[in-house]
């Protein structure tokens, strides 16, 4: 069983074709990409310092030019042999900034929500967690992650592509939750929060990454129309207004890491994301300020435990 009969239940629609009943016109070609991806035998597998896969009994330029169909590559980087699937973002820095947390994955059923192509699940089990659900609705990162997952090996990692509030899920809970990224895309965020805590179970952990604004903008920051070149930002909060959301919704910060501005080593353009990136969401005079005239970004971790 996967985590809980109801996602069994809910995971049985995808068993035949992962993409569901969705729609989209490149949904064919990807899954001929995906069947066209050779099986690798005998594999030495690192999650724990990279998401990477060694095996030098296949035809690597062959793998290379199927993943080269996959663009734009988000998240990674991914090594398959010596094959690097170098990202927009170099996701390995975020993901050292959630392990100065020091929280314990061992053994844990997690959730991770708005999970992108599945680089950091992938980590996640290297941390030695059970089990983990992606829900991610973006249909070209469902198919990055079955690129991977079908690399590697069939993991305990299993994505449905469907937003938090449309999954479906109704009473399993869960560990862990992890919302990276996605709370100043929300229209209501409080909403969001709340629906996160719902799915944790008692003594469980709710991770947040977000983007936050100086204290200078009180609560939130609400941009007019774009944040950093990125559409559906309705709120940056602030780490006051973090945690007054938290504090409202009876969540415990339990820990949290400084703000970190983001720069060009972490987010850039590469050849596996060759569109406009970072370097285009600055002033190019002034790369304290966002193109908008905002405050650049600046993330940071919060670890969340439902208030006693």
């Amino acid at each position: 069983m996967f985590i809980s009969q109801e996602i069994d239940d809910l995971l049985s629609v995808y068993s035949i074709n992962p993409f569901g009943d969705k729609k989209d016109k490149r949904i064919n070609l990807w899954l001929d990409l995906l069947d066209s991806l050779p099986l690798l035998q005998s594999s030495a597998i690192d999650l724990v310092n990279e998401v990477g896969v060694d095996d030098h009994s296949q035809d690597i330029d062959q793998i290379e030019g199927i993943l080269l169909q996959f663009l734009p590559w988000r998240k990674g980087p991914f090594r398959i042999n010596q094959l690097l699937v170098d990202s927009e973002w170099n996701s390995d820095m975020k993901w050292k900034r959630f392990q100065s947390l020091g929280i314990d994955l061992a053994g844990k059923s997690i959730l991770d929500v708005g999970s992108g192509n599945g680089y950091y699940a992938f980590r996640m089990l290297g941390m030695g967690a059970n089990q983990v659900l992606c829900l991610e609705p973006n249909l070209m990162h469902l198919s990055q992650f079955l690129a991977i997952n079908k690399l590697i090996g069939p993991l305990q990692i299993k994505m449905i592509p469907e937003r938090l509030e449309d999954s479906g899920i109704k009473e399993t809970k869960f560990d862990c939750i992890f919302s990276m990224g996605l709370l100043y895309h929300q229209r209501n965020p409080k909403e969001h929060l709340k629906i996160l805590k719902e799915f944790l179970k008692p003594n469980g952990q709710i991770i947040i990454e977000t983007i936050v604004a100086p204290e200078e903008y009180d609560f939130a920051l609400e941009p007019s129309d774009r944040y950093a070149s990125m559409p559906n930002v309705h709120f940056v909060h602030s780490d006051k207004g973090c945690k007054a959301i938290f504090d409202e919704l009876g969540l415990s910060l339990v820990m949290e890491t400084e703000s970190i501005l983001t720069n060009h080593l972490e987010q850039r353009k590469t050849r596996w994301m060759p569109f406009k990136s970072f370097e285009a969401a600055l002033k190019p005079d002034d790369p304290s300020l966002t193109i908008e005239g905002y405050p650049a970004p600046s993330r940071k971790f919060y670890l969340l435990e439902i208030s006693s």
